[in-house]
């Protein structure tokens, strides 16, 4: 066990006091904050425009109407402001060519009979002026049905809704928010991330030493699993530290971001994210950082060990090209069936905790599943951790790697 103490403690310290790691560690927070804290800067001396200015102009464009069925007696005053009436066609264009007016409508005669009306415009809205001729329509159901108010009051507001919501048992989602997609995207790509960097540490660290001729040195003092057992531990927790202070540096951009950008208001990340979180990274990192170690035990340099590296990370692939059913369609059977697959779990299950409250029967299940996958494969990978392996300098194949994993070589 002190062996094991020696190995952890002088791979946390070897890293720890590297300048590259403190500058990761503290400076792409810090940076994150640095752009917020600009950004409100500049906000607040140049305060961006209401999104409703930009979206529509100061008042409605003037429309006109030549109404040649006489159902339309006149304009109401509080009307008169978007909508002008005249005499003939002829002069209602006039008007139109010379931008008085925007649109002109002119009401067929027989628009009882026909509901005719056509539109003239210099410059058509497909989605504003060809869908409606208001307030020309809402002129003529007045004049049509003045003197049955209660008929016009149902024609004009034809449903009195009255509704009620119903508490679910999960609350709803925004399928349409960008946002409600996103931050699950982020919580996924977060953890992608740390697990096979970490993991892939372990990788180049053994690799390396075996160059160097360190592993030699090392195994005068301890034994080859002695020696696996301190990195994992040691290398995982540098990785927990580097996870938790970015997780908990996210956590507070985006609580500040809030404040500086409108559109991330509201948006919240679950607060279980960061205890499971912290469960699922040890044990998904605990399972590719073992087969990680067997890899570097087998191979004589990095180069080497890159067509393996991929059979190894590709269980970590699959929830990202799911990830869209992942997010969308959390309860599905495919994403429940990813989330409780040991190698694709660490990954899938944050995925889906992040985008909607997951029961805890799965969440414990899927931990379960993982730590118990973590014992063998860390138990399978030991009898690859042998004095045979890690000096040798045979170059890597998949075959052997299986074979060795599985205990015949």
């Amino acid at each position: 066990m002190n062996k094991i103490w020696l190995v952890l403690t002088h791979e946390i310290e070897t890293i720890v006091r590297s300048r590259s790691f403190i500058l990761t560690l503290i400076l792409v927070p810090l940076v994150g904050f640095i752009i917020l804290f600009v950004v409100s800067i500049l906000q607040r001396n140049n305060p961006s425009p209401d999104i409703t200015s930009l979206l529509l102009p100061e008042r409605p464009p003037l429309k006109g109407f030549v109404d040649h069925s006489r159902l339309i007696q006149g304009v109401p005053t509080e009307l008169e402001s978007i909508i002008r009436a005249y005499p003939d066609q002829e002069t209602g264009l006039k008007a139109l060519k010379e931008g008085e007016i925007a649109v002109l409508y002119v009401v067929s005669a027989d628009y009882l009979e026909s509901g005719k009306i056509e539109l003239y415009a210099q410059q058509i809205n497909l989605l504003e002026d060809s869908g409606n001729a208001y307030p020309v329509d809402w002129l003529i159901e007045y004049y049509l049905l003045k003197d049955q108010p209660q008929l016009l009051d149902r024609v004009v507001q034809p449903l009195n809704l009255n509704v009620e919501l119903i508490a679910a048992e999960t609350p709803p989602r925004n399928q349409d928010a960008m946002v409600a997609f996103f931050v699950p995207y982020g919580i996924t790509l977060f953890f992608y991330i740390f697990i096979l960097g970490s993991a892939s540490l372990l990788l180049s660290n053994i690799t390396t030493e075996k160059q160097n001729r360190v592993m030699e040195i090392l195994l005068t003092s301890v034994t080859p699993t002695q020696m696996m057992t301190g990195k994992i531990i040691g290398l995982g927790l540098v990785g927990l530290l580097q996870m938790v202070v970015w997780l908990v540096s996210a956590l507070l951009l985006l609580q500040f971001s809030g404040r500086t950008f409108a559109a991330l208001q509201g948006v919240e990340i679950p607060p279980t994210i960061l205890g499971w979180g912290i469960l699922y990274f040890i044990l998904g990192y605990t399972i590719f950082a073992a087969l990680m170690a067997g890899i570097g035990a087998l191979v004589p340099n990095l180069r080497e060990a890159s067509q393996a590296t991929f059979l190894v990370i590709l269980p970590l692939i699959i929830p990202l090209m799911f990830i869209s059913l992942l997010i969308n369609r959390p309860e599905s059977t495919v994403a429940l069936v990813l989330s409780l697959f040991p190698l694709t779990s660490p990954v899938a299950m944050m995925t889906r905790l992040a985008a909607t409250p997951v029961p805890f029967w799965q969440l414990g299940l899927a931990a379960v599943l993982q730590a118990l996958t973590a014992i063998f494969i860390v138990r399978l990978v030991s009898g690859m951790f042998r004095a045979q392996n890690l000096l040798s300098g045979q170059p890597f194949s998949i075959k052997v790697f299986l074979r060795a994993l599985a205990g015949k070589a």
